[in-house]
């Protein structure tokens, strides 16, 4: 009470005192160095001789591997503030709580690393967050709750990326979850989540040095891997692409590898993953409003997984303060939104992953 300017009459019945303290303050970022391997591939022309007598120049492709150190900064932000209520007397507490909120985020690479924002920032936009939460906790009338659903990505091709009206499935989900369709909504996202992976008429594959790179590291035999060197930096279209993998690589091996070498040679397959993160998300929200909260961490960090975001993060550790059972700083539990991305769903989801019974 010391803080305010003019007290309030003890005679006011309507009067009130409200006291804020922080009672939880934490704000760490910790640096290490984590060793990374890089495989490049790496064109030479090699002079060879050919039965005319002439030289002549072949192109010869090699994958270097090179372990390299990356700079890893993790930030833990926690803050809790203790709401106080008391009567203009101050001998009646009218209302006593805490409200917490955390952020874990990994900070990866030089450039990253360049744009980490301001601790004192975060922590301001996690207080705003908290007074917000008392405010509407306190409030007598039923506040409407309002959030924003995602609409996800489908650019039109001939604009380049400028006019894009989101992904058809899922707006059309966020039209029945905005109508308290819920069910709909939640089938409709899940169907984003697993539907076939059609690819459009535009749909082009380009096999450049990164493709190469992913495809070594994602394992792919050598025998297979190295015909398709044939075509380094060619590109082709949907109607072209399974033509030049038969004629490239054996038959058995097309019919084991052609879907993972498309996965990776297409071009738009970042919208693949903006597309998945916004439908995890979507359904991380509604849950989230139908209060169950394992079901919506779950989708939260699977969200951050396809495409990592503070938004998400966020989101996941708000559920965790829920739950009860989240302490950011506790480096003996190893519970972070990039451990929880990778766990199969929980009870409850639409769709769980198949169990094979041993005999």
């Amino acid at each position: 009470m010391k803080y305010l300017a003019v007290f309030p009459e003890k005679k006011d019945l309507n009067a009130a005192v409200l006291s804020v303290e922080v009672s939880r303050y934490a704000a760490h970022d910790t640096e290490e160095t984590i060793q990374q391997k890089h495989i490049s591939l790496v064109e030479k022309k090699v002079l060879q001789d050919n039965p005319a007598g002439l030289n002549t120049v072949k192109r010869v492709f090699e994958f270097i591997e090179k372990s390299y150190p990356e700079r890893l900064i993790k930030r833990t932000l926690d803050l809790e503030l203790s709401f106080k209520i008391i009567n203009a007397y101050g001998d009646k507490t009218l209302y006593l709580n805490s409200e917490n909120a955390s952020l874990k985020q990994n900070f990866r690479g030089e450039e990253n690393i360049l744009l980490i924002p301001d601790k004192m920032d975060e922590m301001v936009l996690l207080a705003q967050k908290l007074i917000q939460k008392f405010l509407d906790r306190i409030n007598p009338e039923e506040q409407e709750r309002i959030v924003a659903l995602e609409k996800g990505t489908n650019p039109v091709p001939w604009t380049l990326g400028m006019l894009d009206f989101g992904h058809p499935r899922i707006i059309r989900s966020n039209h029945f979850a905005s109508g308290m369709r819920y069910d709909l909504a939640l089938k409709g996202w899940n169907y984003v989540l697993f539907e076939p992976r059609n690819y459009p008429e535009s749909e082009s594959f380009f096999f450049n040095d990164e493709v190469y790179s992913r495809l070594k590291r994602a394992g792919l035999p050598h025998t297979t891997l190295e015909p398709l060197l044939e075509v380094h930096d060619k590109s082709f279209d949907r109607d072209e692409i399974n033509i030049i993998l038969m004629g490239l690589i054996q038959n058995q091996d097309y019919k084991n590898y052609s879907q993972i070498i498309k996965s990776h040679a297409r071009v738009s397959q970042n919208v693949d993953r903006l597309n998945l993160a916004a439908a995890h998300y979507n359904l991380g929200v509604v849950y989230n409003l139908r209060s169950e909260l394992e079901l919506a961490g779950f989708h939260f960090a699977r969200a951050n997984a396809y495409n990592p975001h503070e938004k998400y993060s966020q989101a996941w550790a708000e559920i965790q303060h829920l739950k009860g059972d989240y302490n950011p700083l506790d480096e003996l539990m190893d519970l972070s939104v990039e451990s929880a991305g990778t766990l199969t769903p929980p009870g409850g989801a639409l769709l769980q992953p198949i169990k094979f019974k041993t005999p």
